[in-house]
């Protein structure tokens, strides 16, 4: 065997540990990228649960935030303000989840229930002035996305939770009988 056979093996073998290093690379970059998706969605589930598990917790929180999004003009200055705090904090909520859908981090599928959230609440007056006064706090992007929801939700009086519950027992009563 000659040094230049010897070189050709050597380049050989250089070139398949290169190919077996990017085929591993390959498979780390999936594995590092469903993970990232795993905690993002992870993130969202904690996010998703934290404010309801608070209303949950909080008599004065449900009440405040059942009033506010029904449009009360009895609201004081302070619950006025608790209630302002409270959605905008959503608003928040929605902007982070709209810029990971945007980067490609969220599925469509997974967004659409966010989508979903955000048309459900703007037909309520109450969540709809909150976004009218403080839409000035968020980039243009996410503004437009909001906004472009808004222009096509309905307004509609806030639902009296017991009502709903009601309807709700009401049918499934009908459903078994």
């Amino acid at each position: 065997m000659t040094l230049s056979d010897l070189a050709s093996v050597g380049s050989l073998v250089s070139a398949i540990a290169v190919l077996v290093s990017l085929i591993y690379l390959a498979q780390q970059t999936r594995q590092n990228t469903r993970h990232t998706r795993a905690l993002i969605q992870q993130g969202r589930a904690v996010q998703s649960t934290d404010n309801p598990l608070r209303w949950a917790e909080s008599e004065t929180l449900a009440d405040l935030y059942m009033r506010g999004n029904a449009g009360d003009r009895s609201l004081s200055r302070v619950e006025v303000m608790r209630y302002t705090m409270l959605i905008v904090s959503l608003f928040w909520y929605f902007e982070d989840q709209f810029h990971q859908h945007r980067d490609g981090l969220v599925a469509d599928d997974r967004f659409e229930g966010t989508r979903a959230t955000v048309a459900i609440d703007f037909r309520w007056p109450g969540f709809r002035a909150c976004w009218r006064q403080n839409r000035y706090l968020f980039g243009g992007p996410f503004r437009a996305f909001m906004d472009d929801i808004l222009s096509r939700a309905t307004l509609e009086a806030a639902p009296d939770p017991v009502e709903a519950w009601n309807r709700s027992l009401d049918a499934e009563s009908a459903a078994d009988g």
